[in-house]
């Protein structure tokens, strides 16, 4: 299936659901800005762009965007965020805020110049001020391009907005290929993340009866064959890579944002890189990209799936019912509320899991599914992507802690729950530690 057959469209599917797909264009070629203004023209009722970028997007397409849009007579207006003291912009509320305060009135379209950080923030602001928006990609970082979620720091902990997919996706390879590797590399970890994150979905479908589409679920394995098959294409910036890792991202976000939620794309192994990302807010250690970070937590995730397949009779442990307070400092009432709203379903799911033969069931038609750590270790070293924990600059013991503690920072279900009430966590986590993200085999 093409990326342009599930645009602009409502399908009704055997799922039961009808899903929505607001994205209206994807251009992925040299002339992608030169279709801007006659695609804005048709979507947005006054011809005024606001453009957010920051001073490296700004650069690399920012210039170019506004000159094709004026050129076009279109009004255009351009905020760029500086860099903070110490880093780049960060998608969290104070950034929010701040580029709110720099709006005098609402644009006719909102364009964002750039991929994580500033097509979050963009989405978030553009839904708030109630305008289209569209994105202009400098690099395949991340899955956001085409979904709804925006995933921000909120008063320092990782959260999820719900908002507006952009109306078009726009990108030029040679751009995409010419972006710092780091940032493909992390493309690539966000992408290898649906080989658990979908069974971290049909789990919570089959132990708590949510809905799971096996149609949404199934568009996210379109580009799956060339990264996982040929990941050296993407490491090699061949045309066919790019493509794959784009494409694969794109897909990721449409199946968010068609089944409305962030499950098929994010589940135990973006815990991982979430508890990271909190933890230096804590104590200021710094902490690597996003999709860096989520490739060496879908290799802990899949190493867990590993290890419950072997499991025959399961005895179920209680779950713990307290957060470590001390660990999460001021962040602790925030998570605590996560971690509340969670054990509320634990003993349905303790009484679905001890039912009959369910645990067989689930092993053999669910469990299964799961990619095997050593295809996904393969697949980042193969791929010169971030493959063992020294490659994010996390010592041992950090990615102890963090593993430790990053089933209290999210209501949903996941892999990592599962194992502690298996009784695989805490037990295994420095022996999974040091075989698969120390490579101490």
């Amino acid at each position: 299936m093409k990326l342009d057959s599930l645009l602009d469209r409502t399908i009704r599917c055997a799922c039961g659901q009808d899903h929505h797909v607001p994205v209206k264009g994807i251009f992925f070629s040299e002339d992608a800005l030169r279709e801007l203004p006659d695609f804005l023209g048709t979507y947005v009722r006054e011809p005024r762009a606001l453009l957010v970028s920051d001073i490296r997007t700004q650069e690399v397409a920012g210039r170019e965007t506004e000159e094709t849009l004026r050129n076009a007579e279109w009004s255009v207006e351009v905020i760029t965020l500086p860099d903070p003291e110490g880093g780049s912009p960060v998608c969290d509320d104070q950034t929010y805020h701040g580029v709110l305060e720099q709006i005098s009135s609402p644009p006719g379209v909102f364009i964002a110049i750039g991929s994580g950080v500033i097509n979050d923030l963009v989405k978030w602001v553009s839904f708030t001020v109630d305008r289209p928006y569209a994105v202009v990609a400098t690099a395949a970082s991340m899955n956001g391009f085409t979904s709804a979620n925006v995933a921000p720091l909120i008063q320092g902990v990782k959260s999820l907005v719900r908002a507006r997919a952009p109306i078009g996706v726009f990108a030029k390879p040679s751009v995409i290929a010419k972006a710092p590797y780091r940032l493909t590399a992390a493309g690539l970890g966000d992408a290898l993340a649906k080989s658990v994150s979908v069974v971290d979905w049909e789990l919570n479908h089959v132990l708590l009866g949510e809905p799971f589409c096996s149609f949404c679920a199934g568009i996210i394995d379109q580009s799956e064959r060339t990264y996982l098959k040929h990941p050296e294409s993407i490491l090699a910036r061949s045309p066919d890579g790019i493509q794959a890792i784009f494409d694969a991202l794109n897909y990721s976000g449409l199946a968010m944002t068609m089944i409305g939620s962030s499950a098929p794309a994010s589940g135990g192994e973006h815990l991982f890189s979430h508890t990271l990302d909190m933890m230096s807010l804590l104590d200021r250690v710094p902490h690597d990209l996003h999709g860096r970070q989520v490739g060496i937590g879908t290799l802990f995730a899949s190493a867990l799936y590993d290890r419950l397949l072997k499991v025959d009779r399961p005895k179920f442990r209680e779950m713990p019912n307290r957060i470590d307070h001390r660990f999460w400092g001021k962040l602790a009432e925030f998570v605590q509320a996560q971690h509340e709203t969670k054990l509320e379903n634990i003993p349905r799911i303790r009484d679905r899991l001890s039912a009959g033969d369910t645990w067989d069931q689930i092993r053999r038609h669910v469990l299964v599914k799961a990619k095997p750590p050593t295809l996904i270790a393969d697949c980042l070293h193969r791929a010169g992507a971030a493959r063992f924990l020294k490659d994010i600059g996390c010592s041992r013991e950090r990615a102890f802690q963090a593993v430790s503690h990053l089933h209290e920072i999210r209501s949903r279900f996941t892999v990592v729950d599962l194992a502690w009430m298996v009784g695989i966590l805490p037990d295994a986590a420095q022996e999974i530690i040091d075989e698969w993200l120390l490579g101490q085999n």
